[in-house]
């Protein structure tokens, strides 16, 4: 492997390291992040029993989703980097990871846009920007015939 394959390895690795980060992040809350009470106009303690029940519910299967996500970019990415890959599976796994990280900083956007919330729009930026440029390193490589 070349320089480039390299640091499309990297770039790809950190995408998913921090998907990993934020997947722990969500399965290890026993209550929602301080954006999301700035998102609600609501404390945690203000929402009532049921309620509490669904987010806590629904941040758990969000952070299980990443969790997903990552081990599945984590193993795509060993097949794209050990294998004799063709350039449109190198596609292919790009758009996967476009598909899996950009419509989060959308809704965040969103959300921040509705309620002036700080959700994470720059670390789910990064993200993105992470793929597009492990993306540009891997073409770069010219491993990919």
């Amino acid at each position: 492997m070349n320089l480039y394959s390299w640091l499309a390895l990297a770039s790809y690795s950190l995408v998913f390291l921090i998907v990993v980060t934020f997947a722990l992040v969500y399965l290890r809350r026993s209550d929602f992040l301080p954006y999301h009470s700035i998102a609600t106009a609501r404390t945690w303690d203000q929402l009532d029993s049921r309620m509490q029940l669904l987010i806590m519910a629904l941040i758990k299967v969000a952070g299980w989703a990443w969790l997903a996500l990552a081990i599945a970019g984590f193993s795509l990415l060993y097949l794209l980097f050990t294998g004799n890959a063709a350039v449109t599976q190198l596609v292919m796994f790009q758009v996967f990871c476009l598909v899996a990280v950009t419509p989060p900083v959308a809704i965040a956007i969103y959300v921040r846009n509705k309620t002036a919330a700080p959700t994470p729009i720059r670390s789910g930026s990064l993200v993105v920007v992470l793929t597009l440029l492990g993306f540009t390193f891997a073409l770069l490589s010219e491993f990919y015939p």
